[in-house]
């Protein structure tokens, strides 16, 4: 396969009509791959010119970290040398314009520090949803984003590309996204990867980069697999898939194991659960006890259980909404414990070894919330390095309203074990902790 250098990729044969100028790079620039060390910065400018990104932020010299950049159409280029769980600022001066930006770094592999994430998919076929969605997700302070797939509806299409970065800029400006492949980003009868590949740089850590990969961040290990089954993706994965999960059971840092890929194994919705995923990947699930698997593929919001696994559907980011399939199958029918037909984003947030889902709709009213795992205790720790006295957590808008908005209510029989007069205490005691420790990263 072809693998674009770090620095330049030339985009070629993509059909679909010509996007209209932009001040500035058409694309971008936008974020990829964070490591407690380094962060990927690309674009795509309307015609192949040098640049120059410019970082400055913790252990870094006066005047920052300077790195040139060849003249390219698409930039894809690492900066290295960084400090785990700090602040950044980065600019990239291109046509002698500068565009801003500022990430985070991840922490150190088993840090115990509490982080969270924003899950979303199908942001394909309606943009005005697909902003709607994504305004509100701004709102959150995220360490990074999840793709459940299906950005475009069409993955050889360019237009439909630049609408997802347009309406995607000022979110991945400062936040890093990890997407899954949805069966509407591949493109021609071979059913390739090729422009998904030119626009994300992701770990290249699997037999077939760029379509499924593994990174770690804080406590956590995520497996982001390719569920096409057309592509011969389900019998390619799964030796590797056991092989990821074994290593991460194994390794005392991990606390928790997700999933991300498309498709859902379990779905009262139009497409259903599918029966290849639950016959190939769900024993693998159950055996190493991962923790979730967010999908998406049907366009609502559903939560399942089987086997001691939790699945969530994410499938409202802007596509045309599902209703509950006619007749659904008696397996998704037992799995399945809430359906929604909504434009929604889940916000997933990590305290040690508790696991908090809220799935909240576009208008930010919530869903509901699934808590489960072990409550940490509440222990005051000194801000990580960066800007403004802190750094390591969320990115993306700072609003008075995402500290002061009311938890959303807790999902009966969610409780793991907890109960619910002890529920409410932990609730309170998780918004203390995500208040005290967004307010050390602001």
């Amino acid at each position: 396969m072809v693998r674009f250098t770090a620095t330049a990729v030339v985009l070629a044969g993509i059909a679909g009509a010509a996007a209209p100028a932009h001040a500035g790079p058409r694309k971008g620039p936008y974020l990829q791959n964070v490591t407690p060390v380094g962060i990927t910065v690309m674009w795509q400018s309307e015609r192949a010119a040098p640049g120059r990104i410019v970082v400055d932020g913790p252990g870094l010299p006066p005047g920052g970290k300077i790195v040139d950049v060849d003249a390219t159409r698409i930039a894809e280029t690492p900066i290295d040398g960084l400090r785990p769980a700090s602040r950044y600022r980065y600019r990239v001066e291109l046509g002698g314009d500068s565009f801003p930006g500022e990430f985070a770094t991840a922490p150190e592999v088993g840090s115990g520090a509490p982080f969270s994430f924003v899950v979303f998919g199908d942001t394909r076929s309606n943009a005005e949803n697909h902003r709607r969605v994504m305004d509100r997700a701004a709102s959150e302070v995220p360490d990074f984003l999840l793709g459940t797939g299906d950005l475009v509806d069409r993955g050889d299409r360019e237009d439909q590309w630049q609408t997802f970065f347009d309406v995607e800029r000022r979110v991945l400006r400062d936040n890093v996204i990890f997407p899954a492949l949805g069966n509407h980003d591949r493109q021609g009868r071979g059913r390739t990867a090729d422009n998904f590949r030119t626009y994300f740089s992701v770990p290249e850590n699997s037999p077939d980069p760029g379509r499924y990969y593994a990174f770690s961040y804080g406590n956590a290990r995520f497996l982001v697999l390719d569920s096409n089954s057309t592509s011969f993706a389900l019998t390619d994965q799964t030796a590797w898939i056991e092989s990821q999960l074994a290593e991460a059971r194994q390794d005392a840092r991990v606390d928790h194991v997700f999933v991300v890929m498309h498709h859902p194994p379990f779905s009262i919705s139009l497409h259903g659960g599918q029966r290849d995923l639950r016959e190939r990947w769900t024993p693998l699930f159950e055996k190493y006890a991962v923790t979730a698997v967010f999908s998406g593929h049907d366009h609502c919001y559903e939560r399942a259980e089987d086997d001691g696994v939790r699945y969530f559907v994410s499938g409202g980011g802007g596509a045309p909404l599902y209703p509950r399939a006619p007749r659904p199958s008696p397996i998704d029918k037992a799995a399945v414990q809430r359906f929604e037909r909504v434009l929604h984003y889940l916000r997933v947030s990590i305290h040690g070894k508790q696991v908090d889902v809220a799935a909240i709709r576009a208008d930010g009213t919530a869903i509901e919330t699934t808590t489960w795992g072990d409550a940490p205790r509440l222990l005051a720790t000194a801000p990580a390095a960066g800007f403004a006295g802190g750094a390591g957590g969320g990115l993306g808008p700072r609003s008075a309203a995402t500290l002061s908005a009311p938890p959303a209510a807790a999902t009966p029989g969610s409780e793991g074990g907890i109960g619910w007069l002890g529920l409410a205490g932990v609730a309170a005691a998780l918004l203390a902790a995500t208040v005290f420790a967004r307010a050390l990263r602001r």
